[in-house]
């Protein structure tokens, strides 16, 4: 028989490579044996946390084993080491009958699983229904073990034949020592799509290729604070053939590399929250082939740039992407966003956390980003109009269009001869001439700032709301049609918007001129004081 103090509570020894849980620290064994003179049994082990051990394996002259820290190593007693618990064991625990002392179900110890696969402790009348549900473990689709101390599925076959349904598994934060004890789980859950090992140390597979039929039906792969590399995180990658969506955050990556070869299914690569700097480094995805959504959000990314094509022209890399999703890096030119517009497909932009959104109001910021990219239908998650993109791009044209003009543009086709390096810093701008017409001489004459911010006295006025009379108001020049919209309701308690239209002071039978556009500010309309606004209903 084995030496006792050697083994786990369930009756298997400690080894090389395993797991262990030791005064609320975890580490991996890296020794079994004597360490003379002392008598008895030893694990030397690696500490996760590398300030918790006293050296690196080595004891009075003697290297029992290595470490990847001068001092994270340590010699503890096995009967201080935790072994953990098998999967079945797990499964058990967290989703079997609770009871009670008197032996009946105990609604207050039921935990529940929310929409991310983790656990929730819930109390609440019919938790005994909710429980009982839960202990047909035949039934259950999502399992989490999160931080449960697994080390290993258990007895062979028996989760798959407990839970033969499953299509998630949540094995984070565990003592799984290798890819290998993963594998011997999805094996046995033959539907598995959505798998999260997080914050696991795992050994690499040594033979991948022998392990890509247990993952046969993976799709998303959830593999956050491993601390693995790119070339890691292929060489895994390789075992899931059929891979769609994958989440490496917190892994302190740097450096990518070419992944054409192994991501051939994949759509949604998240890369947040590492040490990405240098853009040309992203470049080297560019070649997936079916990429459609980038998270690479929470990097130290600088400059967005395309250099397989002019300014004029679309990119070739990324050719299926519609989602960047690039916030809280440290992007603070313009010029990135120009390079944006070269991607393809490009649908959904958020940028918010980058010093480049600082650089104006938010709602200038977000008419530049409109105008700038013109394939964008999402912004920070809000969705971009027709309206919208028509007004963005008209008051694009306005604020560029003396720059554009002083640089040799021109309304006529033959003069219109823009220098390269407006060109280069506005790609839309002929395109929206095109598009709108080329801004007018009229409409470069400056206005002071003191006359955009002064306040202008107009008469309110509702023929349908006879009982108010006509209602004077001082209203700034910047206020927005949307706004003034808000302000008549509350002032004429209305259900529904109103329609709004102004006319002249200086014309007694002028024309009623509409206020059409919600994102416009009154400034634009040339409204000014004295002039009188017209309200009524929606029909």
């Amino acid at each position: 028989m084995a030496n006792a103090g050697l083994l786990r509570m369930d009756g298997t020894p400690f080894q090389n490579g395993d797991r262990i849980f030791c005064d609320q620290h975890r580490a991996t064994v890296r020794f079994v044996g004597e360490v003379p003179p002392t008598n008895g049994m030893w694990l030397g082990v690696e500490w996760d946390n590398p300030t918790r051990g006293k050296h690196n394996g080595c004891h009075e002259g003697k290297q029992y084993f290595h470490t990847s820290h001068p001092k994270s190593g340590s010699f503890i007693r096995p009967n201080k080491a935790q072994g953990g618990i098998t999967a079945i064991q797990a499964v058990k625990s967290r989703y079997g009958l609770k009871q009670d002392q008197n032996g009946g179900v105990d609604s207050k110890e039921l935990f529940v699983l929310d929409h991310n696969l983790q656990q929730t402790q819930v109390e609440m009348v019919g938790a005994r229904k909710v429980n009982l549900l839960q202990s047909q473990f035949s039934k259950l689709k999502s399992i989490t073990m999160y931080d449960m101390q697994v080390y290993s599925g258990g007895p062979d076959g028996e989760l798959g034949y407990m839970c033969p349904i499953v299509t998630h598994l949540d094995v984070a934060r565990n003592l799984l020592p290798s890819w290998e004890s993963v594998a011997d789980m999805a094996k046995q859950l033959r539907y598995l799509k959505d798998l999260n090992v997080s914050d696991n140390k795992l050994m690499l597979p040594r033979d991948p290729s022998s392990l890509s039929s247990c993952f046969a039906k993976l799709t998303n792969v959830t593999m956050n604070k491993m601390n693995l590399s790119w070339k890691e995180i292929l060489t895994v990658c390789s075992m899931f053939p059929v891979l769609e969506e994958l989440h490496v955050g917190f892994n302190n990556l740097i450096h990518l590399a070419d992944s054409s070869h192994v991501f051939k299914c994949l759509k949604r690569l998240d890369v947040m929250t590492n040490s990405i700097q240098d853009w040309n480094e992203v470049l080297k995805l560019g070649n997936l082939p079916r990429l459609e959504t980038l998270v690479i959000s929470e990097n130290k990314i600088q400059t967005v740039f395309f250099p397989d094509c002019s300014a004029k022209e679309k990119t070739s890399l990324f050719s299926y992407l519609k989602s960047l999703i690039i916030k809280k890096n440290i992007i603070s030119d313009w010029s990135s966003i120009n390079e944006m517009n070269k991607l393809k497909q490009l649908e959904e932009l958020q940028l918010s956390g980058n010093p480049v959104v600082n650089s104006f109001k938010y709602e200038t910021v977000r008419q530049l980003l409109v105008a700038k990219v013109g394939s964008l239908k999402l912004i920070d998650r809000t969705p971009i109009t027709f309206e919208e993109r028509k007004g963005a791009e008209i008051d694009y044209l306005k604020r560029y269009g003396k720059d554009w003009k002083n640089v040799g543009g021109s309304s006529d086709p033959a003069k219109n001869k823009p220098s390269l390096l407006f060109v280069e810093q506005h790609p839309r701008f002929q395109i929206m001439c095109d598009k709108w017409g080329a801004p007018e001489d009229s409409e470069f004459e400056e206005k002071s700032s003191a006359l955009k911010e002064s306040l202008l006295a107009v008469k309110i006025v509702s023929s349908e709301h006879p009982g108010k009379g006509e209602l004077q108001k001082k209203l700034p020049a910047t206020m927005t049609i949307e706004k003034l919209k808000t302000l008549i309701q509350r002032m004429f308690k209305m259900n529904t918007e109103p329609i709004l239209a102004y006319s002249s002071s200086k014309k007694s039978n002028g024309p009623h001129i509409p206020l059409d556009h919600d994102m416009r500010q009154l400034g634009y309309f040339s409204i000014e004081s004295s002039d009188t606004i017209h309200v009524s209903c929606v029909a």
